[in-house]
């Protein structure tokens, strides 16, 4: 059945077909006669031929498009590899800052980085992303520019880190500046030093646990560094007395005063006014009796004394002026 109807098409095909064109000239008429076969081949071959054509035109275009996409891309890969470039050199400048910081403060510069694994841009890696910068934008590859970024993470996570440490390092030492000793508890002249000496009044060798400062009755007494009172009143021997306590291991008594005017458990800042000399308790005239205990034990008070001198403080006055809102 099929076969029948396949002759019979190409039968059919094989049959010319008049294709006239009638000029509006005057010029004669002209006639075509082609067969239906001709036709349906030529037809097929145009259409093929014009998809064939637009495939190709598209193809043609798609490419100039990405290749003009590259070159925007690549123009912008340039900028940002620079940018990283800026990037990477300031980091460098921090961490020499960062190393010289630590030189001035004692810290040991070498310890952050044997904490923290060594890592960060090195001089020898900004010379090989200079290098990458010299050459074409084209030639600049994606892993070195993440790679480049993925150190400056990393070295900028360091340095920040590696200022919190030195931060609380100054906070700490700031708090121990305060919490020692360092100012004359109160005008006068010493009578007694610290050490064994012959008592006043019993005539006898005795360990003298701290220094006397003489002056007249009333004059005050100053705290010599920052800490609480953790003892306010009477002490046998030491009449009125005051116990500070710095922390940081430190302690300071002030006794055989007239008044107290700080009272138990309230903080006190250094140079603030705990009570007036007098002469209470074992006593032979106004004067304060002063002490200062380290790790549970009595140290010479003048090796805290000659630090800074009757009106200056030590070291501390460097952190009061950058911690000075604390």
């Amino acid at each position: 059945m099929w076969l029948r109807t396949l002759t019979r098409f190409l039968k059919n095909a094989a049959k010319p077909v008049s294709v006239f064109i009638i000029p509006h000239n005057g010029m004669p008429s002209v006639r075509f006669n082609l067969p239906v076969m001709f036709l349906l081949v030529l037809g097929v071959t145009w259409t093929g031929m014009t998809i064939w054509a637009g495939y190709i035109a598209g193809r043609h275009f798609d490419y100039y498009v990405t290749k003009a996409d590259n070159k925007i891309l690549r123009t912008k890969m340039a900028y940002v590899s620079e940018q990283v470039e800026k990037g990477l050199a300031y980091l460098e400048m921090t961490k020499r800052t960062d190393s010289q910081l630590r030189k001035v403060l004692g810290m040991d510069p070498a310890a952050f980085n044997r904490e923290e694994g060594l890592g960060g841009p090195q001089e020898s890696d900004l010379a090989d992303f200079r290098k990458l910068l010299n050459a074409k934008a084209s030639e600049i590859k994606e892993a070195s520019l993440n790679n480049s970024i993925q150190k400056m993470q990393e070295e900028s996570r360091k340095r920040l880190s590696s200022y919190s440490e030195v931060t609380l390092y100054l906070t700490d030492k700031h708090n121990g500046a305060r919490a020692t000793p360092s100012i004359w508890p109160a005008e006068g002249r010493i009578t007694s030093s610290y050490g064994y000496r012959i008592h006043p009044l019993r005539l006898s060798t005795e360990y003298h646990s701290g220094v006397d400062i003489a002056n007249e009755a009333g004059t005050p007494v100053l705290a010599a560094a920052d800490g609480v009172i953790r003892h306010s009143g009477w002490a046998q021997g030491y009449g009125m007395c005051a116990v500070v306590d710095h922390g940081f291991g430190y302690s300071t008594l002030y006794g055989h005063m007239s008044e107290i005017v700080a009272k138990e458990g309230t903080p006190v800042r250094r140079g603030q006014t705990i009570g007036r000399m007098g002469s209470t308790g074992t006593s032979t005239g106004n004067h304060l009796h002063y002490e200062v205990w380290t790790g549970g034990l009595p140290r010479d008070p003048m090796k805290y004394l000659q630090v800074g001198g009757k009106r200056a403080g030590n070291f501390a006055g460097l952190f009061d002026g950058i911690f000075g809102g604390l």
